[in-house]
């Protein structure tokens, strides 16, 4: 005999057959032709809707005139798809990888790069107006962003997803389903060598961590492999628990759980700024917060009296002591920047910050405010959180000096910039 619970199951289970069966077909998608006349955070061209929405356009550039799908509906507005280019853009070209729309990795490289690099300063100077509400005439702080000579086979490290019958790739775009991946055109030649090597090789994991040392030659792989076939020596190493890699030339370890920038290129271009920034101050301490395995703190010690360097993660830190060795001046603390920073003494000179993509907490930007540091520099990759930041920290006393973009992720939406701030004299 039957419980009501059960009862109640078996009809609940009923009622949704039903409704599968009386689900209505909604038809063909809806096609609009739409003008474009800006670019939008993600990388997307903007238009509008016969009814006023504003539509955000994927794989479209401005100023071109697209038939393009509606892929979400919103109150506010649409996501679309380009579907046919009506009047293309002279930044249009054919682009480079023949996966391009369909993993979502990249999404621009049907645009010039050159062209890119002004988009995402764009991108960049629209998002200070809008969500930092910094004014036009505030903007003469952007710096144009600093592109890549060769903006292709940058990237060191990539995650993959292994299938059951052994293939590797990415995931579909807007789908559970695999692509599986023979080159990627933004990854190094090392990873898709190893990416070679491990296809329909390896059983028994699904995700692949592809990681390499571009000025070493050292790799790490993840997990440690199981091969399909036993019989023959496994085609590549795996399972290495750290990786050596050199910036400016000095040498660092990376653990397969530490974060380090996927450009090795773009990331001394990005240390080469932040010494400068802090040089121009003459500061005697500096606070490195979300210092990572420690790369900041180690070159500023040749510049400056004293580094503390705070970061939370552990498999960091452990890095960090390797990394740090020998270093007499360099203090590291395993924490929450929230937890240490708020009446530190001494006082620092300089606050490098290099946050999660969220931005900073109330109580990181309290203790910034109160800390009486003549300089903040603010490390981003994402210019939505470091506008509301900018504005925090402008509202609490500072004087944005410099934004400069630096593209860290060429063909792809990402964004990464180095924002100046500077302590506004009380008079």
């Amino acid at each position: 005999m039957r419980t009501a619970t059960e009862g109640n199951r078996i009809k609940s289970a009923s009622d949704r057959r039903k409704r599968r069966k009386r689900r209505v077909d909604p038809g063909p998608p809806e096609m609009l032709e739409l003008e474009l006349t800006g670019i939008a955070a993600g990388g997307k061209a903007i238009g509008r809707a016969p009814d006023g929405r504003m539509v955000f356009v994927s794989y479209a550039i401005p100023g071109e005139q697209v038939i393009a799908e509606v892929t979400e509906t919103c109150s506010q507005y649409l996501e679309a798809r380009t579907i046919r280019v009506l009047k293309p853009s002279l930044f249009r070209i054919e682009p480079r990888c023949q996966y391009f729309g369909q993993c979502g990795g990249c999404q621009l490289q049907h645009v010039e790069y050159a062209e890119q690099l002004r988009m995402k300063t764009q991108i960049v100077q629209e998002q200070l107006i809008r969500i930092g509400r910094f004014h036009n005439e505030e903007n003469g702080v952007l710096r144009a962003a600093i592109g890549m000579e060769n903006p292709w086979n940058y990237r060191n490290h990539m995650r993959f997803t292994v299938w059951r019958d052994g293939q590797v790739g990415l995931m579909r775009q807007g789908t559970r389903r695999l692509l599986r991946i023979d080159k990627c055109e933004i990854a190094c030649e090392q990873v898709n060598q190893a990416l070679d090597n491990v296809q329909e090789a390896t059983t028994g994991t699904q995700q692949l961590s592809v990681r390499i040392g571009q000025n070493t030659g050292e790799f790490l792989i993840q997990p440690q492999l199981t091969w399909r076939d036993t019989s023959k020596k496994p085609p590549v190493e795996s399972g290495q628990k750290t990786l050596t890699e050199m910036l400016l030339g000095r040498r660092y370890q990376i653990s397969a759980a530490a974060f380090f920038q996927v450009n090795t290129i773009q990331a001394e271009r990005l240390v080469e700024h932040v010494i400068q920034k802090v040089k121009e101050v003459n500061a005697c301490i500096v606070v490195d917060a979300y210092a990572g395995v420690g790369v900041f703190a180690s070159h500023l010690a040749a510049h400056v009296d004293r580094v503390l360097a705070i970061e939370e993660s552990s498999s960091a830190a452990t890095d960090a002591v390797v990394n740090l060795a020998g270093l007499s001046n360099v203090e590291w603390v395993t924490a929450r920047v929230e937890d240490v920073l708020p009446g530190r003494d001494p006082l620092p000179d300089v606050v490098i910050i290099d946050p999660p993509r969220r931005g900073l907490q109330p109580e990181v930007i309290e203790a910034l405010v109160a800390s009486l540091a003549r300089r903040v520099i603010y490390v981003s990759c994402d210019p939505a959180t470091l506008a509301r930041d900018l504005r925090r920290l402008v509202d609490g006393g500072f004087e944005l000096v410099e934004v400069q973009p630096i593209d860290m992720f060429p063909h792809t939406q990402h964004i990464e910039c180095v924002a100046t701030l500077d302590r506004v004299p009380v008079i």
